[in-house]
C-alpha cells in the first residue's frame, strides 16, 4: 500500500523462529495401562527401523512418484491422498503420521527443480514466439510522444506556447537558425532541431507543399479568421484527418506579415524580432511599430519566457503583511503604489527596483493573478473579513497553475484571515489521482501567526466538480475565479464548450459567492459579461481595466484592430465581477456598440455596399458591427477596400460586403457637436506661449530640437504650422512633442496613406484624427487643437475642420523636447524625417 510522506511506516512484529518438534517418547507403563483401558498399545521402539524401511519402500513405489507429480501441479493433491490412504492403507497412514517430517522431506525434495525442468522441456517443445518489431507508424508515434515531453518544469503559458520567433524547444531568442524547408520555425542548435523534428515533420512538409499555391491564394486575408480555416480544410482533405493539437498550434502561429498577412514571412522586426514582414516595403509601412512600447514589451516577454524556461518557474519574492485595510490609492495607482506599500523585495531581500528589469516583470506577472482578484473584491464590496475561506479557481490552466506560491499574497492582504483553501479545477493536470492536496510553505511571519494555505487540485471537468460539490453538501466558496476564460469563444449550445453547462448550474445555486473574471482584452471581458448575464448571473462590477495587469504580453493574432486597438493580449488586463441570482443591482451601462445598434434600428433601411464607390468620404457606416467614418476608397495596398476610421481612432480597411451605410452625415453620435467652420483663437486658454518663425528646410535627414518648456505643454492648446511636403514614404512628422513612457504629448505627421493626422497620448495609448490626402509641393496650414474641458481633439487644414473626436483624454509631454522636422522626440535618435519646408 502507498504510504504518504511524513507518515511513519508500520513496524513488522518480531515472530520467533519455530524450533524442531519434540521427539516422541513412550512411557514403559503405557502398554499395560492401555490394555487395562481397552486401547491398542503403541508399537515398541524396537520396531521403528522396520517402519522407516516401510516408508522408504513406499518412497520408491510408482504411487509415490505419481503423488509427487500431482502435488507439483496442485498442492491440494496431498490432502486428497491422505484421506484416501486413511481408509485403504491404515498401516501406511500410521507410518506417515509418526514420521511426517521425513515423509514431507522426501515428497518435496527437488520438487521445484523438477517443475522448472518440466517447464523448460515444454517450452523447448513449443514453437518459438516471433518477435514483433514496431512498425514505422508506431516508431513515429513513440518519437512524437518523446518530443512532446516538457523541457521545463513550469507550465506558464508563454513558456509552453509555440513561438515561431524563438527556439521551438528552449525559447532562446538569439543566434537562431530558420528551418530551411518551411521557413516557419527556428532553433538555437542542431540538437533542438532533431528533438522538435518528430512533431514538426508533417507540418514542415505540408507548408512546403502549399507555399507556392494555397498560401499565395490566401495572402492578404486576416490569418486566423479568414486564411487559417481554409488551410486546415486542405490539410484535413489531403491527409484524411484534422491536424493534431501540436500540429494545429504550429499552423495557428505560422509567421505571417503584420501588414498584408502573407505567409510564411521571414523578415523580422530589427528591434523585437517578434513580428514578421514579407518584404522591406511592408516593414517601411509599419515603421511606427519599431521601437514602440508594444514592440519593446513583446521583446521583453520573449526574453522572460526564455528565463522562466531555464529557471523552471518564476522568480521568488517577498512582501510584507497588511495590518489594516488596503488604502484606496493602491487601487487608483496600481503597481506604482503597491510596490512601495507592500515592501516588495526579491527572494534574497534585494530592493525591488534594484532587480534586473526582466526579474521585475516576471515577479509582477505572478502578483497580477492574486492582486487583480483582490481589486475586483474591493470594487464589489466583498470583504475578506472571515477567518477561514474557500476559493475555487475554475478551469485553471497555464499561468494560473504556474508557481502557486503567488497565491500566498491573499493571506498577506487580509489581516483577519487564518487559513485559505484554494481548489483548482482542471482537466490539464496529470497527478494520477482525482484529487491531490498539499499545504503551502508560507513565509516566516505567516507561520508565526499560525496561518495556513491548502492547495487542492481536482483533475475533473468543471461540471462534474460542481455536481460533486452539490451531492456532498459542501459549503459554497467565498469566491470563484476564472482567469481568461473567453466564455464567448464558442457559440451557445456548442457541445465542446466546457463552460456553459457548468456556469448555468452555478447560477442556479444562487449562493453568495462572488465570481471574478479576468481577461486579456477589453473585447473579451465585454463578451464574457454578456454571456454570463445570459447564464443567469448579475453584474456587480461592470467590465473595466484592471490596475494590476501583467507586463507580459503577446501580439493578438485573433482580434482585429477595431476589436483590440492596442494589438496585444495582456494577462489580467480587464476585470468584472458577478453574483448568481436575479438582477438586484443597478443595470449594466450600455456599451457604445449597443447604443449604435439601437440608433441603427431607427433608420428605415441601412444601405448595403457592393463596390467601394457606393461609399463617399465622410459616410457613417457599420463595419462588422462597429461604427465608423469612411476616410478612403481603394487606398494603396487595398485596391478593393474601403478605409474606415472607427470610434477608437484606429483606421481599418474593409471589403464592401462588410459595410452598411447608416448615415450620409458627418456623425451619428448625439454627443458629437458639429465641427466649427474655423478655429477661434480668442479663448484665454489659447494664449500664445511660443512663436518660432523658421523656415526649416528638411531634406529627409535634418531636424531641430527645441528644449522642453512646461509652459508650452498645457492641458488645452492649439499648435499651428505651415508645412510643404515634397515627398517621401511611410510616416513623416513635421512636428512632434511626445513621450512614450507613458504615451503622452502630441504629434502631427503624414501617415502611411499619405494623409495628414494629429494624434495625442492619453497615458495608455495614442488616439486622434485623420485628415485629407497630402497635396505634394503645396504649403498647407495645419492646426491641431485639444480642449480639456470638452475632451475634444480637432484637426484643421487650411482653416477648415477636417476631423474631430470626443471623449479623448490627454496627458501632456512632461520632459521631452519639441522636435521640428522628424518624429520620435522621446529618443535622441530621430526617425520619421519630414521632406519639405516647415514654418
Amino acid at each position: 500500500s502507498e504510504i504518504w510522506p511524513n507518515v511513519p511506516a508500520p513496524e513488522v512484529p518480531s515472530i520467533p523462529t519455530p524450533g524442531p518438534p519434540p521427539k516422541w517418547k513412550v512411557d514403559p507403563n503405557a502398554a499395560n495401562r492401555s490394555a487395562d483401558q481397552g486401547e491398542k498399545p503403541l508399537e515398541p521402539l524396537s520396531e521403528a527401523p522396520a517402519r522407516v524401511a516401510d516408508l522408504e519402500a513406499f518412497a520408491h513405489s510408482e504411487g509415490f512418484q505419481q503423488l509427487r507429480s500431482e502435488v507439483a501441479q496442485d498442492p491440494k493433491a496431498l490432502e486428497t491422498f491422505l484421506e484416501k490412504i486413511t481408509s485403504e492403507d491404515p498401516q501406511l497412514m500410521k507410518v506417515i503420521t509418526i514420521y511426517q517430517q521425513d515423509f514431507l522431506s522426501m515428497l518435496t525434495t527437488g520438487l521445484v527443480e523438477a517443475a522448472k525442468a518440466q517447464r523448460e522441456e515444454v517450452k523447448e517443445q513449443e514453437p518459438p514466439v516471433p518477435v514483433v518489431k514496431p512498425s514505422a507508424e508506431q516508431k513515429a508515434k513513440r518519437k512524437i510522444l518523446q518530443s512532446l515531453q516538457p523541457t521545463t518544469k513550469t507550465c506558464h503559458t508563454i513558456v509552453r506556447l509555440h513561438n515561431p520567433y524563438s527556439c521551438a524547444v528552449c525559447k532562446a531568442t538569439t543566434e537562431l537558425s530558420l528551418c530551411s524547408s518551411c521557413h516557419s520555425v527556428r532553433f538555437c542548435s542542431r540538437d533542438h532541431q532533431r528533438r522538435f523534428w518528430p512533431r514538426h515533420q508533417a507540418v514542415c512538409r505540408f507548408i512546403s507543399s502549399i507555399k507556392g499555391g494555397l498560401l499565395q491564394q490566401v495572402a492578404g486575408r486576416e490569418w486566423v479568421s479568414d486564411a487559417l480555416p481554409e488551410v486546415v480544410d486542405v490539410w484535413t482533405k489531403s491527409r484524411g484527418q484534422p491536424p493534431e493539437p501540436w500540429q494545429l498550434e504550429q499552423l495557428v502561429h505560422l509567421p505571417h506579415c503584420k501588414v498584408c498577412s502573407k505567409a510564411p514571412a521571414t523578415l523580422l522586426c530589427s528591434f523585437c524580432s517578434q513580428v514578421a514582414y514579407c518584404s522591406q516595403e511592408c516593414m517601411d509601412v509599419d515603421s511606427e511599430h519599431q521601437g514602440s512600447w508594444q514592440c519593446r514589451q513583446v521583446a521583453a516577454t520573449a526574453v522572460a519566457a526564455e528565463l522562466m524556461h531555464k529557471a523552471g518557474g518564476a522568480f521568488g519574492f517577498t512582501t510584507g503583511l497588511t495590518e489594516g485595510s488596503l488604502p484606496d490609492s493602491i487601487f487608483r495607482n496600481g503597481w506604482q503604489d503597491f510596490v512601495d506599500y507592500s515592501g516588495l523585495r526579491g527572494m534574497s531581500g534585494e530592493e525591488f527596483r534594484t532587480l534586473p528589469c526582466m526579474a521585475q516583470q516576471i515577479i509582477i506577472d505572478s502578483l497580477s493573478f492574486p492582486m487583480s482578484v483582490v481589486e475586483a473584491c474591493r470594487f464589489a464590496n466583498h470583504p475578506w473579513d472571515q477567518p477561514h475561506i474557500k476559493i475555487h479557481i475554475l478551469n485553471a490552466y497555464g499561468c494560473a497553475m504556474a508557481d502557486m506560491n503567488k497565491y500566498e499574497e491573499w493571506l498577506h492582504r487580509a489581516p483577519q484571515l487564518k487559513s485559505i483553501e484554494v481548489h483548482f479545477v482542471s482537466t490539464e493536470v496529470r497527478h494520477g489521482n482525482a484529487e491531490t492536496s498539499c499545504k503551502l510553505d508560507l513565509c516566516e511571519r505567516c507561520t508565526l501567526l499560525g496561518r495556513q494555505m491548502t492547495l487542492v487540485v481536482h483533475e475533473t471537468s468543471l461540471l462534474d466538480f460542481v455536481e460533486e460539490e452539490i451531492r456532498s453538501g459542501s459549503s459554497p466558496p467565498f469566491l470563484r475565479v476564472a482567469y481568461s476564460p473567453a466564455l464567448a469563444r464558442l457559440p451557445l449550445g456548442d457541445p465542446e464548450d466546457l463552460w456553459e453547462a457548468a456556469m448555468k448550474r452555478i447560477a442556479e445555486l444562487q449562493d453568495d459567492a462572488l465570481l471574478v473574471i479576468t481577461e486579456r482584452t477589453m473585447t473579451d471581458i465585454y463578451e464574457d459579461e454578456e454571456r454570463l448575464e445570459l447564464f443567469g448571473f448579475t453584474t456587480v462590477v461592470p467590465s473595466r481595466n484592471s490596475n494590476f495587469p501583467s507586463p507580459l504580453t503577446l501580439f493578438d493574432g485573433v482580434r482585429s484592430n477595431e476589436e483590440n486597438p492596442i494589438g496585444l493580449t495582456i494577462w489580467n488586463m480587464s476585470i468584472c465581477a458577478f453574483k448568481a441570482g436575479p438582477a438586484t443591482s443597478r443595470p449594466r451601462s450600455p456599451k457604445a456598440s449597443d447604443v449604435l445598434e439601437d440608433k441603427a434600428k431607427l433608420l428605415d433601411q441601412a444601405m448595403e455596399v457592393e463596390v467601394p464607390e457606393d461609399c463617399a468620404i465622410g459616410d457613417r457606416v457599420l463595419a462588422r458591427g462597429m461604427e465608423g467614418e469612411v476616410t478612403g476608397l481603394r487606398c494603396r495596398g487595398y485596391p478593393n477596400g474601403v478605409e474606415v476610421r472607427l470610434e477608437t481612432g484606429e483606421r481599418k480597411h474593409f471589403l464592401p460586403n462588410e459595410l452598411s451605410i447608416i448615415a450620409r452625415a458627418l456623425a451619428l453620435s448625439d454627443t458629437a457637436s458639429p465641427a466649427p467652420e474655423a478655429l477661434q483663437l480668442q479663448d484665454d486658454r489659447f494664449k500664445l506661449q511660443l512663436h518660432l518663425k523658421g523656415p526649416w528646410i528638411c531634406d529627409g535627414n535634418t531636424m531641430e530640437d527645441v528644449p522642453f518648456n512646461e509652459e508650452v505643454n498645457p492641458a488645452s492648446f492649439v499648435v499651428s504650422l505651415t508645412a510643404r511636403c515634397d515627398g517621401g514614404r511611410g510616416f513623416r512628422s513635421p512636428l512632434s512633442s511626445r513621450d512614450d513612457e507613458p504615451p503622452s504629448g502630441y504629434v502631427i505627421y503624414v501617415d502611411g496613406d499619405d494623409r495628414w493626422a494629429f494624434w495625442l497620448g492619453d497615458g495608455n495609448y495614442w488616439s486622434g484624427v485623420q485628415g485629407p490626402p497630402v497635396e505634394l509641393r503645396r504649403p498647407t496650414e495645419l492646426q491641431g487643437m485639444y480642449d480639456a474641458q470638452s475632451r475634444c481633439v480637432r484637426l484643421f487644414v487650411d482653416g477648415q475642420c477636417v476631423g474631430q473626436k470626443h471623449g479623448v483624454d490627454f496627458v501632456p509631454n512632461q520632459k521631452r523636447p519639441m522636435r521640428i522636422g522628424a518624429g520620435r522626440s522621446e529618443n535622441p535618435v530621430a526617425r520619421y524625417f519630414f521632406n519639405g519646408e516647415i514654418s
